[in-house]
């Protein structure tokens, strides 16, 4: 039995009407998954065991090679971490499942990947947010002056 968590360290996840999208911000690769493996991501995400979620999904017919190639993708790509038990109950929506024809997908994406990685966003930290570099702030007085004149004007 294995527990799960997202690696928060590099990566950023965010679920958008029932499709998973998780950003590796060291790479600026993204992965999408199809609305039954985010499901199945979520409640790994929040530390539901692998067994508790496959003993689920099996009696939906998905097959166990499905399932261990779907998280080891996740592993491999550092989507997922080793992480503890939560106690919580696996949550999956059976209809969802049937319209994946219960098939977990996992797909990957680098064509965004110069646009990710040139955003400043990717350095925000937590404690301090995103600030530039104090030296990239021109406070001359006479510079501040034209550049508010410029914007009344």
């Amino acid at each position: 039995m294995a527990n799960y968590q997202l690696n928060e360290t590099k990566m950023f996840a965010d679920i958008t009407d029932g499709i998973a999208i998780v950003i590796n911000s060291e790479t600026g690769i993204y992965y999408g998954m199809n609305a039954f493996g985010t499901q199945v991501y979520e409640n790994l995400a929040q530390g539901v065991s692998t067994e508790k979620i496959w003993e689920k999904i099996k009696t939906l017919g998905t097959e166990e090679d499905n399932f261990k190639a779907f998280i080891d993708a996740m592993l491999e790509k550092e989507i997922l971490l080793s992480g503890t038990d939560s106690g919580a109950e696996v949550n999956i929506d059976e209809a969802i499942a049937k319209e994946d024809n219960y098939i977990l997908e996992l797909k990957e994406y680098n064509d965004a990947q110069e646009l990710l990685l040139a955003d400043p966003i990717h350095e925000v930290k937590e404690e301090e947010g995103w600030s530039p570099e104090k030296s990239s702030l021109n406070e001359d007085k006479e510079d501040v002056a034209r550049r508010e004149a410029k914007m009344e004007g």
